[in-house]
């Protein structure tokens, strides 16, 4: 009750008055837009081939296999009520109609007609890479504010993924909004206050599912919005509708396998152009902030310790904010607070000597109390308002715009701050937000409502040319939580966001599925903040765990949370230090493992975490195996991410499993109770697979 009434309060410090939760795309009256998917392949076209059926539907094959059947078109017309508050999106449509369009194949073309009139066409081709693409375009001359597609469901029809999702992998009989925002500092099926977030906001989700049972995937072209109703309206369909106008294009991956499906996905948006750095994997990334000598005094703990440090991240080197209740924070600017860290390069260059990287922090957001906002403003560097005034919003207790991404001036406006961070000898940053173009706003170049989903990948595209021009062979880090579809070949490490600092619904338990589904989206790099950001404050116990859940995780990185002072942290006594080394140890003795599997993301696109389904999806119990992680298909992980908890439930895919640590040994395609308290966290290896890593493992487990 104490921790409610505190955020309560934190809340109120800088809301006066609440106004309205956001709301993740579901009409006013309950009612789901059904979304729909159609492929149409052209006859002679290798293995793909399509027909309608005696009900008009559109039928598409691969090879024998049915993948989708398409019942119904629908044009929906509307007026567009999007609103904004703390980066949350509440979407109404006002005095909306619906006409259904028939699908009509005749002189080698199919029509979409309204009634008898035609008023547009559906397009059907393979790609290079060799998935099937379909495109449905209205004629100008007919209005349309979205296209609704809806799809036949099958009894075993599985919808995993739509991007990084953190209480679900299968949406079958929910609905999944497309539309990336902030994630929630607590996240509620039905949210109270205005900075909660509802189970399915996501900072990166994408227009796409896999059904790794029957190995096919689905994924929408389009930016716009999209609302996917996976069966809740109607469980004999499930439905897509996009606010596209005129057109939508959709992708099929005929799979067969999961990992296949995968695969396809990362040939058609591209893949790492390489391995982060082995210094990225092999050590922890050590949150330190309040100032040089506080930095430099909890390195200096850790490296006492024989904690394995590889970087030190410093988000306030920026300046420190504090916003009371004890809450943490950093002044959203981008440049070197000289007061606050006197000799910067300095200890960097000092870091560095002890072969640890610094790295520091930008985002994309331009304050109106600080430095550059005049500047930005006079030159068009932000957005605009419909009317042409700068368009301000509150942030946390400050107003602000976003920098416009599609500004060349203002893009290099930004690249100047950025190089100057790397001349004092930085080795990469986390590249927050992303997620809060209004959709009205007026930008330098492109159409809000289209572009509000790449305005991350914007962001982070400008960070990464920064660095690859000052890092031509990659020895940086760049970490980002936001992104859409294509951000696969720009982002370099994703981390999980801001969870809060507990075992709820948005704290722990969600960075599995995270992890999960981020793979499923052919991510394959993952990291989180150990042991939460917001809520808290962190207990022993809860730290404890999320430790454990870094090691095995292939970047290891903590964060000091928004309640700084009461969160329990590595150095907090002497038990926990112990536990931290451990740990951190263990996880360096993964880094060659994970930089081995780490190729695969390369080479195919296929993510470092991986769903037990992916590798064992002969076995039926895999597709329920959400709370474990394989990494790999030969290491087995199942954290503990319950409060009180000593065991775990481990499902065991095909083959001959033995714990790494304590060495015993499990049979493949059963479900076990493991014993797993503090400190011997449920780890296997494949029996007789990867004989030095398992050694290594338990030298460092066993010693004293």
């Amino acid at each position: 009750m104490k921790k409610q009434q505190n955020r309560l309060l934190f809340f109120l410090l800088f809301l006066s008055l609440v106004l309205c939760a956001c709301d993740d795309g579901e009409n006013d009256d309950g009612e789901s837009d059904d979304g729909e998917f159609s492929t149409l392949l052209t006859p002679g076209a290798g293995d793909w081939t399509w027909n309608f059926d005696a009900d008009d539907a559109l039928a598409i094959y691969h090879g024998s296999r049915n993948l989708f059947r398409l019942e119904a078109v629908e044009v929906r017309r509307f007026e567009a009520d999007v609103s904004m508050l703390f980066g949350f999106f509440k979407v109404k449509k006002k005095n909306e109609s619906r006409e259904s369009l028939s699908m009509r194949y005749s002189d080698a073309s199919i029509g979409l007609f309204l009634a008898d009139e035609r008023i547009g066409d559906m397009a059907i081709e393979k790609t290079e890479k060799g998935a099937l693409r379909v495109r449905l375009n209205i004629d100008d001359g007919c209005r349309a504010d979205s296209l609704k597609l809806k799809f036949t469901m099958r009894g075993g029809d599985r919808f995993w993924g739509f991007g990084e999702q953190y209480n679900f992998v299968d949406f079958r009989g929910r609905l999944a909004p497309i539309w990336v925002q902030e994630q929630g500092i607590g996240r509620k099926e039905h949210p109270l206050l205005p900075t909660q977030g509802k189970l399915t906001n996501s900072y990166f989700p994408m227009p796409y599912f896999i059904d790794p049972q029957a190995g096919k995937g689905f994924l929408i072209e389009n930016s716009e919005a999209s609302f996917f109703d996976c069966g809740r309206a109607d469980s004999r369909r499930w439905s897509v509708e996009v606010f596209s106008g005129s057109r939508i294009s959709f992708l099929v991956f005929p799979g067969p396998t999961g990992k296949e499906v995968i695969t396809q996905l990362s040939d058609e948006l591209g893949r790492p152009r390489r391995i982060p750095p082995d210094w990225a994997f092999d050590g922890v990334w050590l949150a330190a902030q309040q100032g040089e000598q506080a930095v430099r005094e909890r390195l200096a703990t850790a490296l006492d310790a024989g904690i394995p440090v590889s970087a030190v991240w410093t988000q306030d080197w920026v300046g420190e904010r504090h916003f009371g209740l004890g809450n943490y924070g950093l002044k959203y600017r981008w440049i070197w607070d000289q007061d606050h860290y006197p000799d910067l390069p300095g200890m960097i260059d000092d870091f560095r000597e002890q072969d640890v990287r610094f790295l520091g922090y930008f985002n994309n957001f331009i304050a109106r109390q600080y430095e550059h906002y005049e500047t930005a403003r006079d030159n068009d560097y932000i957005i605009r308002m419909p009317n042409g005034s700068p368009y301000l919003f509150l942030i946390s207790v400050f107003f602000g715009t976003d920098l416009d991404v599609t500004n060349p001036a203002a893009v290099e406006y930004f690249k100047g701050y950025a190089r100057r961070a790397v001349e004092m000898g930085m080795s990469g940053w986390m590249c927050d937000f992303g997620e809060w173009l209004p959709f009205d706003a007026v930008l330098h170049d492109g159409y809000a409502p289209a572009f509000h989903n790449l305005y991350p990948t914007a962001w982070h595209r400008i960070n990464r040319e920064v660095l690859d021009q000052a890092y031509p062979d990659g020895d940086y880090v760049m970490f980002t939580r936001s992104g859409f579809t294509g951000e696969q070949d720009v982002a370099q490490i994703v981390w999980a966001g801001d969870q809060e600092a507990d075992w709820g619904d948005d704290g722990i338990p969600t960075v599995i599925k995270a992890g999960l589904n981020l793979g499923l989206a052919a991510v394959p790099f993952f990291t989180h903040d150990i042991a939460g950001f917001s809520g808290g404050p962190c207990t022993k116990e809860l730290f404890m765990r999320w430790t454990e859940l870094g090691a095995f995780t292939p970047f290891m990185r903590t964060h000091d949370g928004l309640q700084r002072e009461k969160n329990h942290r590595f150095d907090s006594d002497a038990d926990t230090l112990e536990h931290f080394t451990r740990m951190a140890k263990l996880h360096e003795a993964m880094a060659p493992y994970f930089m081995e599997i780490a190729q695969d993301a390369v080479d195919a696109g296929l993510p470092i975490i991986r769903h037990t389904a992916l590798v064992d999806p002969d076995w039926e119990e895999s597709f329920e195996a959400h709370e474990q992680w394989m990494l790999g298909d030969d290491i087995l992980f199942a954290p503990v991410v319950s409060e009180g908890a000593t065991s775990v439930r481990v499902l065991f895919p095909d083959g001959k499993w033995e714990h790494a640590l304590t060495a015993k040994k499990y049979g493949g395609r059963v479900a076990v109770t493991v014993d797993a308290p503090i400190g011997t966290p449920a780890i296997f290896v494949r029996e007789s697979r990867h004989t030095q890593l398992v050694e290594n493992l338990r030298m460092i487990y066993n010693a004293d």
